[in-house]
């Protein structure tokens, strides 16, 4: 269930999906997943509070159903992890290539 915000338009959510922690956290989980959440502050943690990286997370997982979580297994036993929804990475290597789009067209 989303959270009713106001002035919704028709790309509300896609905006929300590529807010800077987001798309930061989706990046990193596509580069190599699964990652516990102690990896995601290690390298996040110098850009974002690490009340922006709880709530971004929260985010993701319960609202937007991008990250599932899953049980990776640790030295000390087993941590809680995340993966990313497939379609979730089909999305975001499109918005990047619309975003070369837009930049050879910005250049003309």
């Amino acid at each position: 269930m989303l959270v009713k915000e106001k002035n919704r338009d028709n790309i509300w959510l896609v905006r929300k999906l590529l807010s800077r922690p987001n798309y930061a956290v989706i990046k990193l989980l596509i580069e190599k997943s699964p990652r516990t959440v102690k990896e995601l502050y290690a390298v996040l943690g110098k850009k974002f509070t690490r009340k922006t990286l709880i709530l971004t997370l929260r985010s993701l997982s319960i609202e937007l159903n991008v990250l599932q979580p899953v049980h990776i297994r640790t030295e000390s036993g087993y941590g809680l992890g995340y993966n990313i929804d497939p379609k979730i990475k089909e999305i975001v290597k499109s918005v990047e290539k619309f975003e070369k789009t837009m930049e050879a067209l910005a250049e003309k």
